[in-house]
């Protein structure tokens, strides 16, 4: 949404390490708490680049924060009646709480009486109990609803036309369609279609409001560039 512009940077040699650097933009629109947080991490300040080489953990050093702040968000907009994490905490002390009755039951019932059999039965009801902890929270009917149209986005990504995006602003449409296509599925056919947008043999370094080439960079560069991006970024913002 604007909000930060990629760009790759030259090689330095046929050997060196591919880099880029994050600049933050005014963007469109107020950012969400989480997606501010992701943003203060990759690119604090707008208007001075960050080269990705020197953010070496920035995202695992705040991504407890951003998982925070999402529960937050998804309770707020009523896809949950409470955050989920909290549910399955309870849910799970519950469970521990069963396990360790059951298995000093057990004991008492194997070492005093002729029903162990029992106290094993209880044993694996409180295990069934902490396996069932993870899957307690539960959608609201928004949540529900929600859902299902993600399901029918994701299934308009691996099958509708490419070229049903306006052909006026291809690049812009196509841009807006690509981050649901990484998340959802489709990635490989609305990367291709924004390679088949470029009808001339120039460079196309600045084409797109949201990644930028070195000199001499086309998009049908883009596919790999994203492929070499994302693989070595995971790794550097990841990094502990």
């Amino acid at each position: 949404r604007g909000h930060l512009v990629i760009t790759q940077l030259p090689a330095g040699s046929a050997y060196g390490a591919a880099d880029w650097t994050f600049a933050r933009k005014a963007g469109n629109g107020q950012l969400l708490d989480y997606e501010r947080t992701l943003l203060d991490a990759v690119a604090p300040v707008q208007g001075e680049p960050v080269q990705v080489s020197n953010l070496v953990g920035s995202v695992g050093a705040v991504i407890g924060q951003v998982q925070s702040e999402l529960y937050d968000e998804v309770v707020a907009r009523g896809w949950f009646t409470q955050r989920p994490d909290s549910t399955r905490n309870r849910w799970a002390a519950i469970g521990w709480t069963l396990l360790a009755a059951a298995l000093v039951g057990a004991v008492l019932l194997v070492l005093f009486t002729h029903f162990g059999l029992a106290g094993l039965v209880a044993v694996g009801l409180a295990l069934g109990m902490l396996l069932l902890a993870q899957e307690m929270p539960s959608r609201t009917v928004q949540g529900s609803s929600i859902l299902g149209g993600l399901d029918a986005l994701r299934a308009a990504l691996l099958v509708q036309p490419t070229n049903s995006v306006v052909a006026g602003d291809a690049y812009s449409g196509l841009s807006s369609v690509l981050p649901y296509a990484v998340v959802l599925g489709g990635k490989e056919r609305w990367l291709q279609a924004l390679v088949d947008a470029d009808s001339d043999s120039t460079a196309d370094e600045d084409e797109l409001g949201w990644f930028r080439g070195p000199e001499g960079w086309h998009l049908r560069d883009l596919p790999a560039s994203l492929a070499n991006f994302v693989t070595t970024v995971q790794g550097t913002l990841f990094g502990r």
